[in-house]
């Protein structure tokens, strides 16, 4: 495991340690004595600090981490900002040309940046048309336009948007499919709620307390509170428009918990579906499922083979069963055993 993420992290620790040579290798070159009496210093000087940090960057970090070619106009804009620092100013002169780029580099990254977006989207309506999962949707998305998942940054958009912007959606369902949910008989709703509500009050009280002692301290503690609360909202949502099971025409079973746990996985690979009262003993290959919704599991399902759930900022649980909550645990199951007998009754 730290191979592997050694592995991972080379091609920028690589570049970190490149830029720091060009740096100190510059600044050595400033701090000569004749430096302001040679005019091809500033000028070689001024080239390094423009070309090889960008160049590098593109070589070592864009190309190897699949990145939006725009990053390199924004190191281009801070070695810039740098060199300006480093230079005295009366060898600033090749400096003023460099600067009549920054209006071009920014048009050229707005218009790509438009394509962009205009790309995510339409790669989004065509994931969204396979599954009604918002994360997976938007996780499919940047792998085509950006050919990376971007979990991180899919979670914080999966977040947001499900506590903001998803007040009027309605559950999406897919045309063909059975889907349960896990949150109307439970009081999820109700707990979120008042969840929320305790964060509001805990978090008010707690800045009056701490502004007295540092406002420094006060604000980021609000700001804590206040993603806490945006957190269980999201989550809230999240649950509330989508099922914990859905059986898709195409074959598929969703199963999720809001914004923590989900997994798509072909129904053939069910092996059996037991009603249970309370989650099993934890154990390696268990993920209870119902835990997010603050629910007892009544479903434990049992697969063929491991089946890798995704979770938060690209975690990742590979387990052979999985405990679920459903409002309606005998239809659910019913409906289980009898695709699943239809698909493959090997599997019973």
């Amino acid at each position: 495991m730290m191979l592997s993420v050694t592995t991972r992290l080379r091609p920028a620790l690589l570049f970190s340690g490149l830029l720091l040579l060009v740096l100190a290798i510059e600044y050595l070159v400033i701090q000569r004595p004749d430096f302001a009496v040679r005019p091809a210093l500033p000028a070689a000087v001024t080239f390094d600090l423009l070309v090889w940090p960008p160049l590098l960057f593109y070589l070592l970090v864009v190309r190897r981490y699949r990145l939006p070619v725009s990053l390199v106009g924004a190191v281009f804009a801070a070695m810039l900002a740098l060199s300006q620092q480093m230079l005295p100013v009366g060898q600033q002169a090749y400096l003023h040309g460099a600067k009549y780029l920054l209006p071009i580099i920014e048009v050229a990254t707005g218009a790509l940046l438009l394509l962009k977006i205009r790309g995510l989207r339409q790669a989004y309506q065509q994931a969204r048309a396979s599954t009604p999962d918002v994360t997976a949707n938007l996780a499919a998305a940047c792998t085509a336009v950006f050919h990376r998942p971007f979990e991180a940054l899919v979670f914080e958009a999966a977040l947001w948007y499900h506590a903001l912007l998803s007040w009027r959606a309605v559950p999406r369902y897919m045309a063909g499919g059975q889907s349960f949910s896990g949150h109307q008989q439970s009081g999820f709703s109700a707990l979120l709620l008042t969840l929320a509500v305790l964060t509001v009050v805990e978090g008010a009280v707690a800045h009056l307390l701490l502004v007295r002692w540092s406002t420094q301290v006060a604000l980021v503690a609000l700001l804590l509170n206040a993603y806490t609360l945006i957190g269980a909202i999201g989550h809230l949502r999240a649950v509330q428009l989508g099922a914990s099971v859905q059986l898709l025409a195409s074959g598929e079973l969703l199963l999720r918990a809001g914004l923590v746990w989900r997994v798509a996985v072909p129904l053939i690979q069910l092996r059996s579906v037991i009603r249970i009262t309370d989650a099993p003993a934890p154990k390696a290959n268990l993920l209870n499922m119902a835990k997010p919704l603050l629910a007892p599991a009544n479903l434990l399902l049992t697969f063929n083979g491991p089946v890798t759930i995704a979770g938060p900022y690209g975690l990742r649980r590979t387990v052979q069963q999985i405990t679920v909550y459903v409002d309606d645990p005998t239809a659910c199951c019913a409906a289980l055993l009898s695709v699943v007998s239809a698909a493959s009754p090997k599997n019973l």
